[in-house]
């Protein structure tokens, strides 16, 4: 950031949440609407009586204060759904409420603490990324969904976007694959950044370490801009969620304006509905069932608008409940998450899906290690729209995932390893905790 920022990421934060602690009312309609309030075993009593009270401790740990046990239980386990939104009728965003009301819960622990656990979570991650996309992809290949970034006038011109894939998507490389080609066939330019270089800071900052996801998140809108587009478009719901709500505002009070707005893919491929018709050439003759996630609502509209014009596909609605961003934010409550996902898979077959499709890649990592357990297809909503318009890309990750055997796969892998160069310690060790770990 060349200029000086008027305010810090910190302070415009704070000055969000002063807002909030003048607005919020302590109606409790929030904690009420809150889908993970009874798995979490948070008692809001007859007719949701103690929901105010769970409020007051939300803004009490905001304020400075102790809060309750119970804010704070509610703040750990916020899985971002968004189904508070609507529920405030003051002007209030209870997402970003309970997530600051979280950082400053977790600042009880002390500044040094929470930023060593962020930064090992964060490598952890990153390692896990370069291990695994490099066990599916050739080095020319993974160039293409992970390119270097390159410095602003290294861009010749502004492209129509900035394809912006956040960090792990590219474990599922198939899925980043897909999107381009619908892009290239759209006839959109574009230009690719994502990666750990470019990471939007959620991982900080669901960790409470709010300093460094500023600093993380800035320069990744700053790199976002490089290429001079006008409007960035997220593949990922969180980087959506942490830059549009998070980041780009307090940019926006620290430099006066942001550099581009910022939309989830899905969206974009709505609005070219239009283009994307004549291009459905292949009838796809499945009943499609799809795992839906509340965090972006207008995402699942999006999803069903384009998938609704592929001939021959037919949507399925079923009947279990909506919630959260992605499946790995359902993991703070490892229970609840099994028993949804089994309902789910329960109501697939009941309504003779013949295809069930994750929407987000967090989701489709977990969801394909159950393909032998279930009658119908695991896929991704993007294969259905490259296979109608006749787009063949492998989930090389579900193969991987299915062959079940780390001595298996070290061999299946043997040349992209030494192509890549990758240690064999290394290699075993992401194996068994990021692919074969605990969903």
């Amino acid at each position: 950031m060349a200029e000086q920022a008027a305010v810090s990421f910190l302070d415009a934060l704070h000055g969000r949440v002063d807002d909030i602690l003048d607005a919020c009312t302590r109606c409790g309609k929030c904690v009420a609407a809150c889908p993970m309030v009874e798995p979490a075993g948070i008692d809001l009593g007859p007719n949701a009586a103690n929901a105010p009270a769970i409020v007051g401790g939300i803004l009490d740990l905001l304020a400075g204060g102790p809060g309750t046990k119970d804010a704070e239980r509610w703040a750990q386990v916020c899985t971002n759904s968004g189904k508070c939104i609507p529920a405030c009728d003051y002007g209030v965003n209870p997402r970003f409420m309970v997530n600051m009301a979280r950082i400053a819960a977790k600042a009880k622990l002390g500044d040094d603490t929470v930023r060593r656990a962020a930064n090992e979570y964060f490598n952890t991650m990153g390692r896990g990324t370069r291990v695994i996309s490099r066990l599916q992809l050739a080095p020319e290949v993974l160039a293409r969904v992970a390119p270097p970034l390159r410095a602003a006038e290294e861009y010749a011109a502004a492209p129509d976007i900035v394809f912006y894939t956040g960090c792990n998507v590219i474990k599922t490389p198939h899925i980043a694959l897909l999107v381009l080609e619908v892009l290239d066939a759209l006839n959109v330019s574009y230009e690719v950044m994502g990666g750990t270089a470019a990471c939007c800071g959620i991982q900080q900052f669901k960790r409470g370490d709010a300093k460094t996801a500023g600093r993380v998140s800035y320069n990744t809108i700053d790199r976002l801009s490089r290429p001079g587009a006008s409007r960035v478009v997220a593949w990922c719901p969180s980087c959506q969620i942490q830059i549009a709500e998070v980041a780009l505002p307090a940019y926006r009070e620290s430099f006066g304006a942001a550099p581009f707005d910022m939309n989830p893919l899905a969206e974009f491929f709505a609005e070219r509905l239009d283009d994307l018709r004549p291009l459905f050439v292949h009838r796809v003759d499945k009943r499609v069932a799809l795992q839906e996630r509340s965090a972006l609502p207008g995402v699942m509209a999006a999803v069903k608008r384009v998938l609704g014009a592929i001939p021959g596909l037919e949507l399925v609605e079923l009947d279990v409940p909506i919630l959260s961003t992605q499946a790995s934010h359902l993991s703070v409550l490892p229970k609840f998450k099994a028993e949804l996902r089994e309902r789910e898979f329960r109501a697939a077959a009941e309504a003779g899906v013949t295809a069930f499709a994750s929407i987000f890649h967090a989701c489709h990592r977990e969801l394909i290690a159950y393909q032998p357990l279930v009658s119908f297809e695991l896929l991704n909503f993007m294969e259905l729209i490259g296979e109608s318009m006749g787009i063949h890309i492998p989930d090389l990750y579900k193969r991987l995932r299915l062959i079940g055997d780390i001595d298996q796969i070290v061999a299946d892998s043997a040349d992209l390893i030494a192509a890549h160069r990758l240690d064999l310690d290394t290699v075993r060790e992401v194996l068994a905790q990021d692919m074969f770990g605990a969903g």
